[in-house]
């Protein structure tokens, strides 16, 4: 007769082990899972942040484009008149009896926190004049910008400035009567030295067909301002410059990765990669808010201003 064990009684009977089953990993296992994971994480991780920054730059230059649409329909809609862009910085438009005196193409000034906080305003009418064409008030905030103000705690609402060579006047007009109500600005900081208006020697353009000189392709309209020096919605950068001086006025962003965002008047946009740290690296002593020293000599001359000034007017 055949006697079948089983591998119970053929484990406990014959003296033979049984291999070991026991469940988890060894230590050295764990290590060399973690390092793996590791080394892929560092493998992955400039991947995606490249891919959020490559995002983020397609959303502002978006953000840009949607800004021009609105800039160009209001002035299809007002005889080729510009929107406004004179509001002065130490006004705070929260707190302004007769809002329709300060308007310009948007309002607010973020060098005070009631102002930098109140998203409203951004879409008001009364006192913003793109509020009809451009009603998202997301896009004139820079998705790089994550800049917290130290009044607010919060962050900006407002990430775009406009070039102080382009737009017309409102706030003069209420203030002392000249110049006439819609008249081109008069880019008081073109020159790079100081603020002097008027001022004869650059041109600034109060319609669309005034783009003559450098043209509509080759006037930048909207940039993002570095967070640290912006207040009003105008962006002053000189047109002056020489072959060793540059002159920087207002700064702008460097939140695209030591980028800006910055729009055309004929109606593209781009992100541009800035080469000189001066242009988008605000001076220490600079509080937040204050804007910026105004008329600062640069020797040597900084590349990325030398790109910029015949970008933003020209000789009359």
């Amino acid at each position: 007769m055949r006697m079948i064990l089983s591998a119970n009684t053929l484990g406990a009977g014959s003296g033979r082990r049984q291999p070991c089953q026991a469940g988890g990993f060894t230590l050295i296992e764990l290590l060399v899972v973690i390092a793996i994971i590791a080394i892929l994480a560092a493998l992955l991780l400039p991947a995606l942040a490249l891919a959020k920054q490559q995002a983020q730059s397609s959303q502002c230059m978006s953000n840009g484009h949607q800004l021009m649409v609105g800039w160009r329909m209001y002035a299809d809609d007002n005889n080729d008149i510009l929107a406004p862009n004179d509001y002065p910085y130490e006004t705070c438009y929260a707190t302004f009896a007769r809002k329709n005196n300060v308007k310009n193409w948007v309002c607010g000034t973020m060098e005070q926190a009631i102002d930098s906080t109140n998203i409203a305003e951004l879409t008001d009418p009364v006192g913003t004049a793109l509020a009809h064409y451009v009603t998202s008030p997301g896009v004139y905030h820079c998705p790089a910008d994550q800049y917290i103000d130290p009044q607010s705690h919060q962050v900006h609402v407002r990430s775009m400035s406009m070039n102080s060579a382009v737009g017309t006047t409102w706030y003069q007009y209420y203030a002392g009567g000249t110049p006439a109500l819609g008249a081109p600005v008069q880019g008081g900081w073109l020159d790079g030295t100081s603020y002097t208006v008027p001022q004869s020697t650059w041109l600034t353009y109060g319609k669309t067909s005034a783009f003559t000189k450098p043209g509509p392709g080759n006037t930048w309209v909207i940039m993002d301002e570095n967070p640290y020096s912006i207040n009003d919605a105008s962006l002053a950068v000189s047109a002056a410059y020489s072959a060793s001086t540059t002159y920087i006025i207002d700064w702008p962003s460097g939140n695209h990765n030591r980028a800006a965002g910055i729009a055309f008047a004929d109606g593209h946009s781009i992100i541009h990669r800035w080469l000189d740290p001066r242009t988008y690296t605000t001076p220490s002593d600079l509080l937040p808010g204050q804007g910026g020293t105004g008329g600062t000599a640069q020797s040597p001359a900084d590349k990325d201003l030398l790109y910029l000034a015949p970008l933003t007017s020209a000789h009359r």
